[in-house]
């Protein structure tokens, strides 16, 4: 009987042995990865802290109008653009604000929009502009002297010496008179110029601020001082044109008062013949 417990112990013995050396294994795999975790926390931050000083070094250091980059420019010159942004400059990025900065060049340059925003890598601001189209030539006058330019759809004044020559060639619209009270009375007549039989030339205002236009068809056609009823005397001017020849015999139009697109009202003079 004996022997037989000798047997017993051993076994346990060799079972307790098999247990300890089995738990050496898991704190070996845990001491590595706590190795492992150790050497990414430190690559991390180092990494970190490079990024942080490069991006303060970036971010304090001045810039000047060189580091500007321009894009969207079509009439308008980089010349321009830096030219008006030179008050800002020399800055280091995070003393400039690009609304600040959008905000002067919307009001010192015929802008549609504009985004600025800040590059830290390359240090270095970027401008994304979108230019006013012009549509027509125009004139005001201030200061008793007129003054010529051009407007956009919108009848938005552009300085002359911000449109380029190629647009000027496009262009064979012309306002006389342009002024902010009539606005949206010339916005709506330019955007109703293709409702016209015959090709819008020019819009005329007078200073008692009542509007006429002329076509290539008609000399002077008088609109009044709104147009609260242009589509009515657009439909009448393109039926006149079409009837008027077959009605009128050696004489043309001088002016179609259409103030009241009801009652029409014409005066001709009379065409004279060539002599043989």
């Amino acid at each position: 009987m004996r022997p037989l417990k000798g047997k017993k112990q051993s076994n346990r013995i060799s079972i307790s042995k098999g247990h300890r050396s089995n738990k050496k294994i898991p704190n070996i795999f845990k001491n590595k990865t706590f190795l492992i975790d150790i050497w990414q926390l430190f690559s991390f931050s180092s990494i970190a802290t490079f990024l942080i000083f490069t991006y303060l070094n970036q971010a304090w250091s001045p810039i000047n109008s060189g580091q500007v980059e321009i894009t969207g420019l079509s009439s308008i010159t980089e010349n321009n653009i830096r030219k008006a942004t030179n008050i800002f400059f020399p800055k280091n990025l995070l003393e400039l604000n690009p609304k600040e900065i959008e905000a002067y060049l919307m009001k010192k340059l015929p802008l549609k929009g504009i985004s600025v925003s800040r590059n830290f890598f390359p240090p270095g601001i970027h401008i994304n502009i979108v230019e006013r189209e012009p549509v027509a030539f125009a004139s005001r006058v201030i200061s008793n002297r007129v003054e010529n330019g051009m407007i956009d759809i919108e009848g938005n004044w552009i300085p002359i010496n911000y449109i380029n020559q190629s647009n000027k060639n496009k262009i064979n619209i012309h306002v006389e008179g342009w002024n902010l009270n009539n606005k949206d009375d010339i916005i709506s007549i330019l955007k109703n110029r293709f409702t016209l039989s015959s090709a819008l030339l020019k819009i005329k205002v007078n200073p008692l601020q009542e509007i006429a236009i002329e076509t290539k068809h008609f000399n002077s056609v008088l609109l009044g001082a709104n147009t609260d009823r242009l589509r009515e005397q657009i439909n009448k001017l393109n039926q006149l044109q079409k009837t008027l020849p077959n009605l009128l015999i050696n004489t043309k139009v001088k002016t179609v008062d259409l103030k009241d697109p009801d009652k029409p009202e014409l005066k001709t003079e009379k065409i004279l013949e060539k002599e043989s």
